[in-house]
């Protein structure tokens, strides 16, 4: 599901005007045409299933616009202020929100009474822009709550004065500087209150069921650190509840705090990691962000049991003051859009069950299917390797070392006990295929978390931390810019690697030693299981080569045996020669994992 927020920039059909009168505030037929035909380009580019807009004056013709495009419903909870004089002059927008999915309910917050009164509020006191808030059935995830917002503009509207002739400029001076500093927390005060009661009436939903997913979105006429924000996200670090300090709560309280915040999902988005915000307004030149989406806990990717999590987060803004074109043609504000994919999407489910025998020959397996299928499938978790804790690594891998039934304790530990072990930091792993790579590659692939989460965790891509396996990519030096994938011209080991794998001080065997075929298989299960094709041909033939000329250990045949005994999964590589050179020979398998082009 993607979702959006749009600011429209003064959504005013040709005959009418916004704020005054004036040929500049309004559109010709022909502004009119463009203007509506670079929203269509925009909105077939975002492609977005829900959008929220703002700036909106003649809904009616915004409402045919988006049916034309295949979003056969929208909602406004108000119209348009008018002035009184003149009927053709818009006073104050509104907020819209179309989709291509159905509306269960829409209705406008209720402003809380007691908030009101303990914020010294007037009786007369509204939003400036009614917020919109629908009910939306959303397949795999359910009924997900959206506000449409337009939060009062920095804007002090004081400003608007005409001073008399005979008024100095000194005085005209200080006077408008008086006026600014009145205006701004005037405007702050209004935007400030009107943060505070969306946040409230939002606590509101999730007082009964805490994890129903909701979504915020909309021109919040501030920045990420302002205290607009923090109103509305409550991300702030709390210390105490009723004067009792965190040390002393129960257990839980923590995750309560989470359930009843509020995410940006900037910042949840895997491809903004390590990336600087996108504006998406400028200023007099300045560029910042007034246009935010977020989310509350049941939609927040760090949630273990969120019921959907933000995999893609863009702003469209190449049109804000780089292409020529008047802000009035197109819009004064980027276009905010967000993918939301559901944790547990059951009919994109992959593939899972028990290994299948080694009944057909090896040479009739295929398919990159075929070789899940003998796999045991693609294998899968609740759980992301850096939320395990140390007895989570000592069931899942160290603790094969000490299974009586394969032997390893007496010749490869000995008597060394476990708390010396964990003072070398020897119950630690390193991933053979990077844990980076697998987190980014199967991110931007869009798989479902328990397939992302299984790949991080996945026992047969596990090797003894000691080795320093990944510390400069050393078996697998593929990497990001961005998105792009940058791929070595060869793959290669250094073979120092491995001269004194598995030794410890004294030179005696501590861990079982590794060589270049355990890392070959290794890949080649990771890369056809997980769906990642982007190895050139020399790559293949390469770990093919290293595959077949170092044949799997006895400590690698038990430990395959060990995974496959506790978890059902196997890496069919890891056999016998009859079972696994066929797989290895078999082109139409390896081929797999060609880069596109490449093939």
């Amino acid at each position: 599901m993607k979702v959006a927020t749009f600011n429209l920039f003064q959504y005013a059909a040709p005959g009418t005007y916004w704020y005054e009168r004036d040929e500049r505030n309004t559109y010709t037929l022909s502004e009119w045409q463009q203007k509506n035909t670079w929203i269509r380009q925009q909105l077939s580019t975002l492609d977005a299933d829900i959008i929220g807009f703002q700036e909106v004056f003649s809904h009616h013709e915004l409402q045919d616009l988006c049916q034309s495009l295949g979003y056969h419903f929208f909602a406004i909870v108000d119209l348009p202020g008018v002035s009184p004089e003149d009927l053709s002059v818009f006073t104050r927008p509104i907020v819209a929100l179309t989709s291509r999915m159905p509306l269960l309910q829409i209705r406008t917050p209720k402003i809380d009474k007691d908030v009101q009164l303990e914020l010294g509020l007037t009786e007369e006191f509204g939003f400036s822009r009614l917020p919109v808030c629908v009910d939306i059935n959303v397949p795999d995830i359910g009924t997900v709550t959206i506000y449409v917002l337009h939060l009062k503009s920095k804007r002090a509207s004081i400003l608007e004065v005409t001073y008399l002739e005979n008024v100095s400029w000194q005085e005209r001076s200080r006077d408008t500087l008086l006026r600014l500093s009145r205006g701004n927390i005037t405007s702050l005060l209004q935007r400030g209150a009107e943060s505070t009661l969306v946040y409230h009436s939002v606590s509101a939903e999730l007082a009964p069921d805490a994890h129903k997913p909701i979504i915020v979105l909309g021109d919040l006429n501030d920045d990420p650190q302002s205290t607009t924000l923090a109103a509305l996200t409550m991300q702030e670090r709390v210390f105490s509840i009723g004067g009792i300090d965190s040390a002393f709560w129960p257990e839980g309280t923590g995750q309560y705090l989470h359930d009843y915040r509020l995410a940006d999902t900037f910042r949840l988005a895997p491809n903004m990691r390590q990336s600087v915000r996108p504006y998406t307004h400028l200023h007099r030149g300045t560029a910042i962000c007034l246009d935010h989406i977020l989310v509350s806990n049941a939609l927040n990717s760090f949630n273990a049991n969120a019921l959907a999590e933000v995999m893609d987060y863009k702003v469209l803004n190449a049109h804000l003051g780089e292409d020529g074109i008047n802000n009035k043609l197109q819009s004064d504000h980027g276009i905010v859009v967000i993918t939301l994919i559901p944790t547990r999407d059951q009919q994109h489910a992959p593939h899972t069950g028990q290994p299948i025998p080694y009944a057909s020959h090896p040479n009739q397996l295929t398919t990159r299917q075929d070789f899940i299928d003998l796999a045991g499938g693609i294998y899968q978790s609740s759980k992301h390797y850096e939320q395990w804790t140390s007895q989570d690594k000592w069931d899942n891998f160290w603790s094969f070392f000490f299974d009586k039934a394969y032997g390893w304790i007496p010749t490869i530990y000995g008597s060394v006990p476990v708390s010396e072990l964990y003072q070398k930091q020897r119950h630690s792993i390193e991933h053979i295929v990077p844990l980076d790579f697998l987190d980014r590659y199967l991110t931007l692939k869009q798989q479902p978390r328990q397939i992302r989460y299984g790949a991080s965790t996945n026992p047969l891509n596990f090797a003894p931390s000691e080795r320093g396996l990944n510390a400069k990519r050393s078996n697998f030096a593929f990497d990001f810019e961005g998105d792009r994938i940058v791929r070595p011209f060869n793959l290669d080991l250094n073979p120092e690697l491995f001269e004194r794998t598995g030794f410890d001080a004294d030179n005696e065997w501590v861990i079982p030693s590794r060589n270049r075929g355990d890392v070959a298989r290794a890949i080649l299960y990771m890369l056809l299981v997980y769906g990642i094709d982007e190895l050139y041909q020399r790559h293949i033939d390469t770990l093919v080569h290293w595959a077949k000329v170092d044949s799997p250990s006895a400590w690698e045949l038990a430990y395959n045996q060990w995974v496959y005994d506790r978890l059902g999964i196997r890496n069919p590589l890891i056999d016998t020669p009859d079972k696994c050179l066929p797989l290895l020979n078999n082109r139409h398998l390896m081929h797999a994992m060609l880069l596109k082009t490449d093939i």
